[in-house]
């Protein structure tokens, strides 16, 4: 009796042990068992039951083959058990294929689009893919606009390759240096040319003009202490900056523009000075500037 007992132990431990090493959870296959309709606490209760009755009829056989036939026993109550739940997770995983698979050929035509360089085509494809897949056409417009703002940056970087080093050149020549002559070189040979060749190019003007708001503070044309006649080129690039339409541009420009009263007097006091071709560029300079200031409102 005892024996039949330990045998009976025997089976249910492996039950268990051969469930233990289940390709799924037990939360897993519970979930699936309730999905189909079975108790799970019931099922394990009725395979224990019949296992027990099984090892229960006494019948003559070697120890050996009963040793053989508590395992198949054991093995078949986990098979069984194992059936109803791997059924219903590749049932459950079938159906989820299917769906994927739909998704896919739903979403597959729209990739070209979506990936396309042309902005229109894009948008359009986005459209659509938010009627196909909404999840998958949010987060494919989020890595659109990071993509778009990456593009945009190295644009504008090949852009501006061109003007960097003279602009770079002009700044630190007008930050670092005390010399007249150098001053000079940063304006008419540097920063003025720079800003008058990239005025062809409207993006490539945006990207420059934002950069020429340091240079701003550096220009001498409110009061020179001395008078160069690098004071019109200094006063184009002011004019040209406050032409610009670009706000923050024309905000930091109007702040640093003297008033029109304080170029004339300067332009008083030293352009009787100067050789003719300079007197009329002076006051050329003077006079654009003088028009540029009148249609901008005053900072306060």
């Amino acid at each position: 009796m005892s024996s039949d007992k330990s045998d009976s132990e025997d089976v249910l431990r492996a039950i268990d042990e051969l469930g233990a090493r289940a390709a799924h959870t037990d939360l897993e296959a519970r979930q699936v068992l309730d999905e189909a309709g079975v108790d799970p606490d019931a099922l394990v209760r009725a395979v224990r039951d019949e296992v027990a009755a099984m090892l229960a009829v006494n019948r003559p056989v070697p120890a050996r083959t009963d040793a053989i036939r508590n395992w198949l026993l054991a093995a078949l109550a986990a098979s069984a058990a194992g059936f109803v739940v791997s059924y219903h997770v590749n049932a459950r995983a079938s159906a989820e294929v299917q769906r994927q698979t739909a998704r896919a050929q739903l979403v597959g035509p729209l990739l070209s689009g979506l990936s396309s360089d042309d902005p229109a085509r894009r948008s359009l494809a986005l459209v659509v893919a938010r009627q196909v897949d909404p999840e998958f056409a949010s987060r494919t417009a989020i890595q659109i606009g990071q993509w778009e703002v990456s593009s945009q940056a190295q644009a504008r970087a090949g852009r501006n390759a061109a003007y960097a080093e003279r602009f770079l050149s002009g700044l630190q020549k007008l930050q670092i240096s005390r010399d007249p002559d150098d001053r000079k070189v940063a304006i008419w040979n540097d920063l003025l040319p720079v800003l008058l060749e990239a005025r062809k190019n409207r993006d490539e003007f945006v990207d420059v003009a934002i950069e020429y708001q340091r240079v701003l503070p550096l220009l001498e044309v409110r009061d020179p202490g001395v008078f160069l006649d690098s004071y019109w080129g200094e006063l184009w690039i002011l004019t040209i900056l406050l032409d610009s339409k670009i706000v923050p541009v024309v905000e930091a420009a109007r702040r640093q523009a003297p008033e029109p009263a304080a170029v004339e007097q300067v332009f008083r006091k030293n352009a009787p000075a100067l050789p003719e071709r300079d007197r009329r560029a002076f006051e050329e300079a003077k006079t654009v500037y003088v028009r540029a200031i009148a249609g901008i409102p005053a900072t306060r």
